[in-house]
């Protein structure tokens, strides 16, 4: 799937942070699941920040890269999932990740 393909389904914002919850206990798939259903608006959000895909996609990897390794050992996001998640978009797209 690139960026540009169609999103998938709207999911709740108490889902997304069910599967961050269900990823900082490993689960890989919960993991997955959270960035097939958040890539999209997180990519929307760099490409407007950085106004260039090809930086866009390389932040986004990012982003998920410290998503992922922030969530581990947590109970729970540090706020909501998209929040929390958009928050990291704009530090990494401001060049202070």
């Amino acid at each position: 799937m690139t960026m540009t393909d169609a999103g998938s389904p709207s999911i709740r914002e108490e889902d997304l942070d069910a599967l961050l919850i269900r990823a900082a206990s490993g689960d890989c798939d919960a993991f997955v699941a959270f960035y097939d259903a958040t890539a999209p608006r997180i990519y929307a959000t760099l490409l407007a920040l950085t106004g260039v895909a090809a930086k866009a996609e390389l932040l986004l990897e990012g982003i998920y890269v410290e998503a992922w390794e922030r969530m581990r050992g947590r109970d729970a996001p540090p706020c909501p999932g998209m929040q929390w998640m958009s928050a990291i978009a704009h530090r990494h797209a401001s060049g202070r990740a």
